[in-house]
C-alpha cells in the first residue's frame, strides 16, 4: 500500500544520513508525479506534522524535507489537508510555508484570508521571503491589509519590488486608487530615476535583436522594473510624473516606450499619433498595444482600423518564438522577416469559424514556415479574438510548396485532433466502502489482539470467519471497480459503471453540482444527463480537472466548488 511506503519515507527523511534523506527525497518525487494518487487522509496529516518537525542539518541545498513534503501534500487541497497547514505553520521551513501560502490563497475563504494575513505580515517583518504576488492579485483588502503594515518596507532592496507588484494590484482593482500617495510618490520618482539611468546605457545601441540575442536575462529584468514603475505612475501622478511619461514615449525600447503612451493616453496627456502608429506596426509590441486598448475601452484609437489580423499574427507568431524553452545552450530564436504568406479558414472542435495564416521567418539564414491563429470569426472577419494554435516546427520553407505545406497543417490538426479525442486527462475509480473497511480493518485488530494474548481455540474460527467476510467483501468491491470509472477523455465527461457507459461534451454541461452522496451533471436544457455517488472521485480534484477543460468555453458551465 502507498500509505506504507509513505511512512516509510517519512522515518527516512529524519535519518541523520544524507544520503538516506536524499533516497526518500526522490522516492516521495516518484509519487508526487505518479497519475491518480490518492493517499489516505491520516497520512498527509502525518506528512504535514513531520514537515514542521526538526530535522537534521542541511549539507545540500536539496535537503530540505520539509518543503518537499508541504509540496507533495498541496496536490491535495482537502479541508483536512488545509486544517493541518494552518496548525502546523509556524513550524514549517520558510520555502514550505511559501507554498502552504499558496494552497491556502486558493481556498478563497475569508477566516483563512485573516490568519494569512497575520502570517504574511510576520513573514515579511522577520524574513526575506518570497510574497507570492501573483496569487494575491486577485485579493484586494487582503493586499491593503498587508500594504497597511508593510509598507516602510518599500525601502528595503528584496521587497521593494514586490511591494511595487501588490500596490498595482490594488490600485487597478479600483479598491483603493492612489493609496497613500503622499508617501508613494516621492519613493517611486526616486526608484524610477535610478532604473532609467541603468537603461540609459543601453538606449542608444538599442534593437530588439540585442535585447534577445545578446542582453537577455539583465535587460529583461530591468525592462520590467521600468514597466512596472511606468504602470504605477497612472495612480500617482504629478508634474514631474507627466516629464518622466513624455520623455519615456521617446526610448527606443518598443516594451517601455508603448507603455508610457498608454498612460499618457488613459491620462489624457498629449502624444503623438506618430508615436501610436509606429507602436501598432511594431510586431514586438503591436499585439500588446491593441488589447491594452481594447480592456481600456480605448479600442477605437487604435489606429489600424482595417486589415489587423495579418500584422497581430506576425505579432503572435514572434512571441511565440522568442519564448519558446531552450533546447540547446547557446541557440538563440529571434525571428526575422515574417510574411504572411496565405490564409486557411476552417473549424475548430466545436465547429466554430476560425482562420490561420501561413507565415514564413528568417531564423539564423534559414527560413521557415509557421502558423499563427486560430482567429475566431465569429465576431467580424478582421477579429483579434483568438483560438491560440500558433506554432512552428522549424519546416524549411523551400522544403514544400504552399499548397504541401497547407496538407501538412492539416494533418497535423487531424493528429492532435485524434489524440486528444482518446487522451485521458483524469480518471477516477471509486475507492473500498466504509463496510468492507470496517470488516477488514475489525479483522486485522482482532488478529493483532489475539496474537498478543495468545490465540484460544474458541477465537480462531471467529477470526477466520471475519476474515473470508471481510476479504470476501473487499475482493467483490475491487472486481466491481474496476469497472467503474469517472474520466474526462479528450472534450468529453464520461462515467463508466459496468457495461454501462454514459458521455457528455464539456460544450454540452450547463452545471454540475455535488450533494452528500452524488455528482449530478446537468445538461444545456438544464436536465439530469446523469450522476455518479460523490465516492467515485476525489471531488477537489475532479473539480480542478473539470474548470481546466471548460475554462476555453464561452458559454463555461457552473461548477460547484
Amino acid at each position: 500500500m502507498i500509505e506504507l511506503k509513505l511512512r516509510s519515507i517519512l522515518k527516512q527523511v529524519k535519518s541523520q544520513s544524507p544520503h538516506k534523506r536524499l533516497e526518500a527525497l526522490q522516492q516521495l518525487a516518484q509519487y508526487k508525479f505518479q497519475e491518480g494518487l490518492e493517499v489516505q487522509i491520516d497520512v498527509l496529516k502525518d506528512m504535514i506534522k513531520t514537515a514542521a518537525s526538526n530535522f537534521p542539518e542541511r549539507v545540500e541545498n536539496w535537503d530540505n524535507p520539509s518543503f518537499y513534503l508541504i509540496d507533495f501534500v498541496c496536490d491535495f487541497p482537502m479541508p483536512e489537508v488545509v486544517e493541518g497547514l494552518i496548525k502546523h505553520f509556524d513550524g514549517l521551513d520558510l520555502q514550505a510555508k511559501e507554498l502552504a501560502i499558496v494552497m491556502l490563497l486558493a481556498t478563497e475563504d475569508e477566516e483563512i484570508f485573516y490568519v494569512l494575513e497575520e502570517k504574511i505580515i510576520g513573514l515579511i517583518q522577520t524574513e526575506e521571503f518570497f510574497i507570492p504576488v501573483k496569487e494575491l492579485e486577485n485579493y484586494p483588502m487582503l493586499i491593503k491589509g498587508i500594504l497597511d503594515k508593510t509598507l516602510e518596507h518599500l525601502n528595503t532592496k528584496h521587497y521593494k519590488f514586490m511591494l511595487y507588484d501588490l500596490l498595482l494590484s490594488l490600485n487597478s482593482s479600483g479598491f483603493e486608487q492612489g493609496y497613500k500617495k503622499e508617501v508613494i510618490l516621492p519613493i517611486l520618482l526616486e526608484d524610477y530615476q535610478a532604473e532609467k539611468q541603468a537603461y540609459l546605457k543601453y538606449d542608444t545601441d538599442f534593437t530588439s535583436k540585442y535585447v534577445y540575442s545578446a542582453w537577455k536575462v539583465s535587460y529583461f529584468a530591468l525592462r520590467s522594473r521600468m514597466r512596472l514603475l511606468i504602470r504605477l505612475m497612472e495612480y500617482y501622478y504629478s508634474s514631474d510624473i507627466g516629464s518622466e511619461l513624455e520623455q519615456a514615449m521617446a526610448f527606443r525600447d518598443p516594451s517601455i516606450n508603448t507603455e508610457a503612451l498608454i498612460i499618457s493616453i488613459a491620462k489624457n496627456l498629449p502624444y503623438d499619433q506618430k508615436t501610436l502608429v509606429e507602436a501598432a506596426n511594431q510586431i514586438e509590441i503591436a499585439e500588446i498595444l491593441y488589447w491594452e486598448l481594447k480592456e481600456r475601452n480605448l479600442e477605437h484609437l487604435y489606429p489600424i482600423a482595417e486589415g489587423k489580423q495579418p500584422l497581430l499574427a506576425k505579432s503572435r507568431l514572434f512571441s511565440t518564438i522568442i519564448n519558446l524553452p531552450e533546447e540547446e545552450e547557446g541557440v538563440i530564436r529571434f525571428p526575422e522577416d515574417i510574411q504572411i504568406i496565405d490564409k486557411i479558414d476552417t473549424e475548430n472542435t466545436y465547429g466554430q469559424p476560425i482562420r490561420y495564416y501561413l507565415l514564413s521567418f528568417l531564423h539564423i539564414g534559414t527560413r521557415y514556415a509557421g502558423w499563427a491563429g486560430g482567429y475566431a470569426l465569429e465576431d467580424g472577419d478582421d477579429t483579434a479574438e483568438i483560438w491560440d494554435g500558433t506554432y512552428t516546427d522549424f519546416v524549411e520553407w523551400d522544403s514544400a510548396s504552399i499548397e504541401e505545406h497547407k496538407a501538412a497543417f492539416f494533418k497535423k490538426r487531424e493528429e492532435e485532433k485524434q489524440e486528444h479525442e482518446i487522451s485521458v486527462y483524469f480518471e477516477s475509480s471509486p475507492r473500498l466502502s466504509k463496510g468492507a473497511w470496517f470488516f477488514l480493518s475489525l479483522a486485522v485488530v482482532n488478529w493483532i489482539r489475539e496474537a498478543v494474548g495468545g490465540f484460544s481455540e474458541d477465537s480462531i474460527p471467529f477470526l477466520i470467519a471475519l476474515t473470508v467476510i471481510g476479504g470476501a467483501l473487499c475482493l467483490y468491491e475491487l472486481t466491481k471497480n474496476k469497472k467503474r470509472a469517472i474520466q474526462v477523455v479528450g472534450q468529453q465527461l464520461v462515467m463508466k459503471d459496468g457495461s454501462k457507459q454514459h458521455a457528455i461534451g464539456m460544450h454540452e454541461i450547463k452545471k454540475v453540482e455535488y450533494n452528500k452522496k452524488h455528482v449530478l451533471v446537468y445538461d444545456k436544457k438544464n436536465e439530469l444527463a446523469f450522476k455518479f455517488p460523490l465516492r467515485w472521485v476525489r471531488y477537489d480534484l475532479f473539480y480542478v480537472h473539470m474548470m481546466e477543460h471548460t475554462d476555453h468555453l464561452k458559454d463555461r458551465p457552473f461548477i460547484q466548488s
